[in-house]
């Protein structure tokens, strides 16, 4: 499978390059429909991510990867499972997409804070995916990527995989903007606390 091949050969560079340590990989469930949910470092984490996953991972990304790089570029995007999501609107199409990818049991990867924050701020991410786990009711799975400043090539990067947060904890109602903010802080919440343990 393309994307798996692809998986393997970009980790076996990932783990020549960058001194990759992950923490709670027994946190993943092996079945079912989950959301993927963490912060942003660098354009690496969407591999970073999904090298301890047996399962394939479907990403957002930001429509001007599609619209910006080519033909080739956007076919690759298609066939590693990425699909676009406009930022900063209500894109009604995407969400979609997202949903039935969980409600027919996949993994959905999505990195909320938007853009890449490159530096150590604490994660504070927007409502669409506390939005999108109202409407599926999956559980999201909290990650953070740490590395002390910018990733770069031989630093070390820390990869902590926190244990699900079901539909019943986060208790969304997405026609309820408060209930969808409260849950986006609550996820907020667990990735920030595995960013303080930095190493």
């Amino acid at each position: 499978m393309f994307y798996f091949s692809c998986l393997r050969f970009f980790s076996f560079l990932a783990r020549r390059f960058f001194q990759i340590e992950y923490k709670g990989i027994e946190n993943i469930p092996g079945e079912g429909k989950l959301i993927v949910c963490c912060n942003h470092k660098s354009v690496m984490d969407p591999l970073f991510l999904a090298a301890p996953f047996k399962r394939q991972i479907r990403y957002m990304a930001k429509s001007e990867l599609f619209e910006d790089h080519g033909a080739v570029f956007r076919w690759i995007l298609y066939h590693l499972g990425a699909f676009p999501v406009k930022r900063n609107s209500g894109d009604a199409q995407s969400i979609r997409t997202a949903v039935q990818i969980l409600d027919e049991g996949g993994l959905l990867g999505i990195f909320p804070q938007g853009k890449c924050v490159f530096d150590n701020t604490p994660f504070k991410p927007k409502a669409g995916a506390a939005m999108i786990a109202g409407l599926s009711k999956a559980p999201v799975l909290p990650v953070s990527i740490y590395c002390d400043g910018v990733i770069k090539p031989f630093k070390r990067v820390t990869v902590r995989i926190g244990k699900p947060i079901s539909p019943e904890e986060l208790q969304i109602n997405p026609k309820s903007t408060a209930s969808v903010r409260a849950a986006a802080g609550v996820i907020a919440e667990k990735i920030n606390q595995m960013l303080e343990e930095k190493n």
